[in-house]
């Protein structure tokens, strides 16, 4: 969307400049140097696709993986192109040609009322919350229109598309039906693609690049978490002696004195659960996402890993600096929401020396095995004791599925904070 159509106070997508962690004169500052940096990639990305014999005025296709391309798409996508960019590389042409005219049907099966009565309840209760500093979602006057049916209309046209892209995901995929923070990857989505491609590219994200995070019992959010820790730990640990404390997943029998490994997660990873359901939205200001997105649709779910990485190493100074548990949650919380030079975060990330590009997908994948098998030896162990007993296991839904000792604690202190 051109900057224009939005007025000084919003950026090019619609959403407000300034925000609870980034002054209106701190945004501005970055912005004019960043229009610069945009004007330049552009000219770049012009000449790449013209050597490709690709078109560059409105291109649908996109040069293959390379390196040079892979450094392109780091400094990167011209924003009016980034809707076709993730599309291209995200695999949703395969996924279209595969599936022509599902989308369709689906929204008619929703029409027709087969959406579960949870699904829809949780879907409408989030409709309204998605993005309610853009203007697109939620506008500055409320709308208001005369439905065929004689009832007042004040949703917008992009909510509108939303509720039809989630009650569609929630009935293609019922292990997952509709989960808090898939309102926000679709929302993100539409701001750059039709309805249809939307769907898709939120079906791709769910399923192929974080496969089990978004169902009920966020195994797949604990697993991804337990990874994070991992790379923490080995990258930084003096970060990891403030964060991680004496639950770095392994514990010292009492009986024993043998180091038996637990799948237990620090507290900390309850701010950083949104960092992998909703791939950084809400965490990072908006450009800054944008550009997370534009190497996660190219390189893979290893970009939120290496991403939250940098994060931590740019907050290094600030979380050593702290000690009580409550400040600690309350830095880490905060120091991603600060971020708006998506340049200086991006380079932090994949600079040569202390960057976090040589975190490969297949260590992650390897890791991602491991604490899978984990939580299934935990689980099994836990079935065996609860036949012992005779009692019944607790519910999935408990604590978000989260293994988080010492979680309590932590709220209950911010809490009582002012």
């Amino acid at each position: 969307t051109p900057a224009s159509v939005f007025d000084n106070s919003r950026d090019r997508y619609g959403f407000k400049k300034k925000s609870q962690h980034v002054s209106r004169a701190d945004y501005e500052a970055w912005e004019t140097q960043y229009e610069d940096h945009l004007t330049r990639r552009r000219r770049k990305w012009v000449r790449l696709l013209q050597e490709c014999g690709l078109e560059s005025e409105h291109p649908r296709m996109f040069p293959p993986k390379s390196s040079k391309t892979k450094r392109f798409i780091r400094k990167g996508i011209p924003p009016d192109w980034r809707g076709e960019a993730w599309w291209w590389y995200g695999g949703g042409p395969a996924m279209l040609a595969k599936n022509p005219g599902l989308y369709d049907q689906l929204v008619t099966k929703a029409r027709n009322g087969r959406v579960s009565s949870t699904d829809e309840e949780l879907i409408e209760r989030d409709l309204n919350r998605t993005f309610p500093d853009n203007i697109l979602f939620k506008p500055d006057r409320p709308l208001s229109s005369t439905g065929s049916d004689g009832q007042v209309d004040t949703e917008t046209p992009l909510l509108k598309k939303l509720r039809r892209v989630l009650q569609a995901t929630s009935i293609y995929n019922p292990k997952i039906g509709y989960c808090q923070s898939l309102n926000f990857l679709a929302g993100l989505l539409l701001l750059f693609m039709d309805e249809e491609r939307a769907f898709w590219m939120l079906d791709i994200i769910t399923k192929v690049y974080l496969p089990g995070t978004h169902e009920v019992n966020l195994e797949g959010a604990n697993v991804d978490l337990g990874v994070l820790m991992t790379s923490v730990r080995e990258s930084m640990p003096a970060v990891w002696a403030k964060i991680g404390g004496e639950l770095d997943g392994s514990t010292q029998s009492k009986s024993t004195g043998a180091v038996e490994h637990t799948m237990r997660l620090p507290p900390i990873t309850l701010c950083c659960t949104a960092w992998f359901m909703s791939c950084f939205i809400g965490t990072l200001p908006i450009e800054t996402t944008l550009r997370v997105w534009d190497a996660f649709f190219y390189e893979g779910s290893k970009t939120l890993f290496r991403i939250a990485l940098a994060v931590f190493k740019v907050g290094e100074p600030e979380i050593r600096a702290v000690t009580d548990p409550m400040e600690i949650f309350q830095t880490v919380q905060g120091i991603p929401r600060r971020l708006v030079d998506a340049n200086a975060l991006m380079e932090a990330c994949f600079k040569r020396r202390n960057g976090f590009g040589h975190l490969t997908q297949e260590t992650i994948e390897e890791r991602r095995k491991e604490r899978r098998r984990g939580y299934k030896d935990e689980r099994e162990g836990r079935e065996v004791r609860v036949e012992a007993i005779g009692a019944r296991p607790r519910s999935k839904r408990g604590l978000g599925g989260l293994h988080v000792p010492g979680a309590t604690k932590v709220f209950e202190g911010l809490k009582h904070r002012k």
